[in-house]
């Protein structure tokens, strides 16, 4: 078979085919749409659990997560029970990827911000951009986008600062302390976030002929002039400001949107930005300068669902933010892909997961804040955000060029979260059976889909003897209970609830997985009668421009379509294919090894004879 002389991988998260080909018909991704037609295409079946960490491992490496061993939510090796740990950096990672495999072909990639893609395993024959894929909280972020705002209904939170202008000459003035995640209390020492503290900033509200006008943000109170200057509904100019953080300088980029400004000045609500450094986001590191002036300041986090669910932004800051991050990779991929030599391109876009999570309630009429008034605004919405993507697609094809392979890849698909919850619950049946308690050790203790006995050994206060008899008791009650467990309606709270052993068939095993594995059920869509009886009050449920709630969740759906030398054109595979296909149809492409630790099969039928 004819081998691509390149090939790029494109991902899409949390994107389902259906929903690709949505976007296809409505004639805003005519690339995707050529792609498609002139490649092969499939459905492709995530693995459990069906989040971020855990599919785009799959995808890099061919492998389940039993091999790999990456989870959004595990237990910390060596910690003591119930410290979390959520698996993107690439040391959690245990398949050989993509990238390793072309590097022991002597081929060298272009990753942007694929999962477990960092820290690098090596440095040569590799170029690299961005973190470790995490869709949140990022790693050298000075500080996550922020609202610094006087409304008493918003209190201070992860995205928000709550402040109180004083009166100065001819302005009102406040000061903007600058938290980094790793300051906030509610996240420190969980996350690897590199910066402690950070030097705040100043701003001055400034009067105008018809009262308070605009906001002026200094680098500090005594600063001369400011950085930038902001009027009501507008974005500033990106400032690159020295800032001081934990006790070193650090150049970073930083602007601002004024969402809200009433000429008496008691009603204030300025966004800003993410803060990021200027520098060490890329591998090697004279790319990042480069990068930044060919397609301005880096961010890795913009307005995201907890952004905006936090009261920080409102829904069109959130996609002008999330166009702002779309074309930067356009941008930046173009200029990688046209100005340095490579052999496989890994790109991770995470614009559309956040964006499902967020405006669900848009565009499905099922749901309780649909607005069919407004759902030709929520679809335009979502046409511009796919047209970013479609545009990110069309910017790789033509870097490729005709004799190089272009791959589209979604690591699981989106649906709506309608606000119930999950019937039963666990933690419940924990107590009932007296496995959690005060004044008793825990025996046991559940993450996400996982039930873990705390046993000696693997626990440092392990309390239950591993393949004891109180072991095997403790799993077969909590085993029959999950079982029996029932909403009010009667329905079962579980699909399924199974002992590792038996899941290792569903690809569930390893260190990181728990005794017991789960698939809760999917709850009951609630009418609009119920839906508000769930969420009464309107300030917490918010607008349709502002809204207050998760709208979106995953679903097992997502895709795999490549087109290029050596592929079979205008074909549609009947059958899905499970997710691990991926990896070693692409090594199969491109002529390099099937990474090592596979254990998908290569899709025969997508290569022409």
């Amino acid at each position: 078979m004819a081998k691509a002389k390149r090939l790029a991988v494109v991902g899409f998260d949390s994107i389902s085919l259906w929903f690709l080909e949505k976007f296809v018909q409505r004639g805003v991704m005519p690339t995707v749409k050529k792609l498609l037609e002139k490649g092969s295409v499939t459905q492709t079946w995530p693995c459990y659990p069906m989040e971020t960490a855990t599919n785009w491992a799959c995808l890099a490496t061919g492998a389940t997560p039993g091999v790999h061993g990456c989870n959004m939510a595990m237990p910390d090796p060596g910690a003591p029970m119930g410290r979390i740990v959520q698996a993107f950096p690439s040391t959690y990672c245990k398949a050989e990827q993509l990238w390793g495999a072309a590097h022991r072909a002597g081929k060298r990639s272009v990753i942007f911000d694929w999962t477990q893609s960092y820290p690098l395993a090596f440095e040569d024959n590799i170029i690299h951009v961005g973190e470790d894929g995490r869709p949140h909280y990022a790693i050298r972020a000075l500080q996550e986008a922020r609202a610094y705002t006087t409304n008493p209904d918003i209190p201070d939170g992860d995205h928000v600062t709550h402040i109180e202008p004083a009166k100065a000459e001819g302005a009102l003035e406040f000061d903007m302390p600058i938290m980094p995640t790793e300051a906030n209390p509610r996240w420190r020492g969980m996350l690897p976030c590199k910066y402690k503290e950070v030097s705040s900033l100043f701003a001055r509200i400034e009067k105008g002929a018809s009262g308070y006008e605009s906001v002026s943000v200094f680098g500090s109170k005594d600063a001369a002039a400011p950085l930038f200057t902001v009027r009501l509904g507008e974005w500033s100019d990106w400032a690159r400001h020295t800032f001081t953080a934990d006790g070193e300088p650090v150049d970073a980029h930083v602007r601002a949107k004024l969402l809200k400004l009433s000429p008496d000045g008691s009603d204030v609500h300025l966004y800003l930005s993410e803060i990021y450094p200027a520098e060490g986001f890329s591998h090697p590191a004279d790319l990042a300068p480069k990068l930044i002036e060919q397609c301005g300041p880096y961010i890795i986090q913009c307005s995201r669902q907890q952004v905006v669910i936090g009261s920080a932004s409102d829904i069109e800051t959130y996609f002008q933010e999330q166009e702002y991050m779309g074309n930067w990779y356009r941008k930046a991929a173009g200029y990688v892909l046209n100005n340095e030599e490579w052999d496989l391109f890994m790109f991770k876009w995470h614009g559309p997961d956040w964006t499902n999570h967020l405006t669900m309630y848009m565009i499905d009429e099922d749901h309780a804040l649909y607005d069919p008034a407004r759902a030709e605004e929520g679809w335009a919405y979502w046409d511009r955000l796919m047209g970013v993507g479609d545009e990110i697609v069309r910017t790789v094809m033509e870097a490729v060029g005709e004799d190089g392979a272009v791959a589209l890849v979604s690591d699981h698909g989106g649906s709506t979260s309608y606000g119930g919850k999950v019937p039963g619950g666990i933690h419940p049946v924990l107590r009932q059976l007296g496995l959690v308690g005060e004044g008793q050790p825990t025996k046991a203790f559940a993450i996400h889909h996982y039930i873990y006995i705390n046993t000696k050994g693997r626990f440092p206060d392990g309390v239950v003897e591993p393949g004891s008899e109180e072991y095997n008791s403790i799993k077969a009650q909590l085993i029959d209970a999950l079982l029996d467990v029932k909403d009010e309606k009667g329905r079962h709270a579980f699909l399924a609830v199974m002992p590792i052993e038996d899941a290792a068939q569903l690809g569930v095993a390893g260190s990181f997985a728990g005794d017991i594995f789960v698939i809760p059920a999917h709850p009951d869509k609630p009418t609009k009668e119920e839906f508000f009886e769930m969420h009464p009050d309107p300030k917490a449920r918010g607008t349709w421009d502002w809204p207050r709630l998760n709208s979106g969740g995953h679903s097992d759906d997502s895709y795999f379509a490549i087109a290029g030398p050596g592929i079979r054109q205008g074909y549609r595979r009947e059958k899905p294919t499970r997710i691990t296909s991926v990896a070693p149809t692409i090594a199969t492409a491109l002529g390099i090894s099937v990474p090592r630790d596979a254990d998908g099969a290569v899709l025969w039928d997508f290569i022409e004879e």
